[in-house]
């Protein structure tokens, strides 16, 4: 969980720094575009053409862009690509909020090491490490590739709810399963993750197939237990 917080924190230290008058980061920060001008009365300084960000390792890209130093608000639009030496993010554009805030829409892709997160919009605020995937959501972490409709998070509690044609997979251990609504919660620092999908929960390992109105799955031995009423257990023999 801790990687995804990195990936909003890095992002919005990216946009926030965008300032043309100040900032508070220790690197050296330089903003390039066609046309750049800057309002004082309304503390508005906007980049319009081929805008390009750099700070120490990473590169941020758009086609036009602004900053304004009095609301603390940024804005980056026209396939807008980051590019650092640990992580990457890809959208159409990209609008941040009081330092603490950050929306990117259309075709979003954050990754960072073997961790992904891609959606049509991403949603994320730094204060209360929640965060919002909407529309074609989809994480991939440590092999287990999770989808719907949209996807909450709730970092500091490690919680994690999916909505909608929610599906989940892990080929490296032959596991796989649906349902309508998934939700995952985990003690921090302790190894007791329970998967819990609900309405229509369908899950396959091994060739065996569970279907039930709920499933509760603890990932810490792999063990499932069937809720909410009469269950199927299907058992594939050994070949």
């Amino acid at each position: 969980m801790n990687k995804k917080k990195q990936i909003g924190m890095a992002i919005l230290a990216m946009l926030m720094t965008a300032s043309v008058t100040a900032w508070a980061a220790n690197e050296p920060l330089t903003i390039s575009a066609d046309t750049l001008s800057y309002d004082g009365n309304t503390g508005r300084a906007d980049a319009k053409g081929n805008v390009v960000i750099t700070q120490a390792d990473k590169t941020m890209t758009g086609a036009d862009g602004w900053y304004n130093t009095k609301t603390q608000e940024a804005n980056l639009d026209g396939g807008v690509s980051m590019i650092g030496s640990d992580m990457a993010m890809s959208a159409q554009s990209v609008h941040s909020y009081n330092n603490n805030k950050f929306t990117a829409n259309g075709g979003v892709h954050l990754q960072r090491s073997d961790r992904q997160i891609f959606g049509d919009k991403v949603e994320y605020n730094t204060d209360t490490e929640y965060g919002l995937v909407s529309g074609n959501a989809r994480l991939i972490a440590e092999g287990t590739t999770l989808t719907g409709n949209q996807v909450e998070g709730w970092l500091k509690e490690i919680r994690a709810v999916a909505q909608g044609d929610v599906t989940f997979s892990n080929p490296e251990r032959n596991v796989s399963g649906s349902a309508e609504r998934a939700t995952y919660t985990q003690t921090p620092n302790q190894n007791d993750g329970v998967v819990l999908l609900s309405g229509s929960a369908h899950a396959v390992q091994n060739g065996n197939v569970l279907n039930a109105p709920e499933l509760k799955i603890r990932l810490a031995d792999d063990s499932a237990e069937t809720l909410g009423g009469r269950s199927t257990l299907i058992i594939v023999p050994n070949q």
